[in-house]
């Protein structure tokens, strides 16, 4: 499984350690999962903070939770990326889930693509431009093992990215190894406790003119653990706690490691039949989001972040997205 951040992330690195700024590598080093097909949630979710490791069904990214689900859905997304330094980026997605005939479970296909605004400058030493696109092909699937219990997988088959960050080039692709593994369980019918564990293997391949070229592995791994809350008919509390590394180095002398730690939180209300309003907290960034029931199976989504990637304000300054979805059951 391999995201655009990733590619961002390993030639950021290559240009820092190439010009000897070490004070900045440790930024660098967290571009890290803001554009990840695989940990990027549905619209729905990003407006309630982006928790939904123990949230059910289609609104969450834990393959797990697909297994609750008795229709079919499509869902088209697009998502801005407003950045005060850098290019604008925009972001579209295309989902079908299904129930799987004949060995039960349920699954999603995704086809989502990233592309920045032409390149715009950075706010990393020498303000460099930046420039990127990506493309990803992704799988899930969800059972019930019991009752009570459901168990998904992920895979991301192809995924790949081109970066150009002041004059350097790099493209990274998604190589085998890489899996998504996710459990729920439904002790109660108003409570759910989710689990994943997320392992990416990237191979990147980096050109510097006048510096050289470089190639490496970099290996990614997460696990978080949530839980969801429906204390009333047409309420629900979530809540993710996440913890990993990121490792790897684009040469022999400044191999980086970095620790990945973060929370996110949020409240879904329905309001009437017709709408659900949405509030939460990304990793610290206020969210807000809401859902018109145009039809009993058609759904309007909107989100908004108003600081989307708090990690990385080193590099793009503050970031607002905003997303919109529109859903079909059938």
């Amino acid at each position: 499984m391999k995201h655009i951040s990733i590619g961002i992330l390993c030639l950021v690195f290559v240009f820092l350690a190439s010009i000897g700024v070490e004070a900045q590598i440790q930024t660098a080093g967290v571009l890290r999962d803001e554009y990840a097909l695989g940990l990027t949630p549905p619209i729905k979710s990003l407006g309630m903070g982006g928790a939904y490791v123990g949230v059910d069904h289609t609104m969450s990214m834990n393959p797990a939770s697909l297994s609750g689900v008795d229709f079919r859905e499509a869902m088209l997304m697009y998502g801005l990326y407003d950045h005060d330094q850098g290019p604008t980026a925009h972001r579209g997605r295309g989902s079908l889930v299904t129930p799987v005939p004949y060995i039960g479970g349920v699954a999603r296909l995704m086809l989502d693509g990233l592309a920045s605004d032409g390149d715009g400058a950075t706010k990393l030493a020498g303000n460099p431009d930046i420039e990127f696109d990506g493309f990803t092909l992704g799988l899930q699937y969800g059972r019930n093992i019991v009752d009570w219990a459901a168990v998904g997988v992920g895979a991301y088959p192809y995924e790949k990215a081109n970066v150009e960050l002041g004059g350097a080039k790099g493209e990274a692709l998604s190589q085998i190894g890489s899996m998504q593994l996710g459990t729920l369980l439904r002790p109660h019918e108003k409570i759910n406790i989710g689990a994943q564990f997320i392992y990416i293997k990237d191979d990147l391949e980096v050109s510097i003119p006048g510096v050289g070229h470089f190639g490496d592995y970099y290996h990614i791994h997460y696990f978080a653990v949530g839980a969801s809350f429906m204390p009333f008919d047409g309420t629900l509390l979530a809540l993710d706690y996440w913890n990993g590394e990121i490792e790897g180095s684009a040469n022999a002398v400044t191999p980086f490691d970095v620790d990945i730690d973060r929370w996110n939180f949020g409240v879904q209300q329905r309001v009437c039949q017709y709408a659900d309003l949405r509030l939460g907290s990304n990793n610290g960034g206020l969210t807000t989001g809401f859902t018109v029931h145009i039809t009993e199976d058609i759904d309007f989504d909107y989100a908004y972040i108003n600081k989307a990637m708090r990690d990385k304000e080193d590099v793009f300054d503050e970031t607002e997205f905003h997303g919109f979805s529109l859903t079909y059951r059938f």
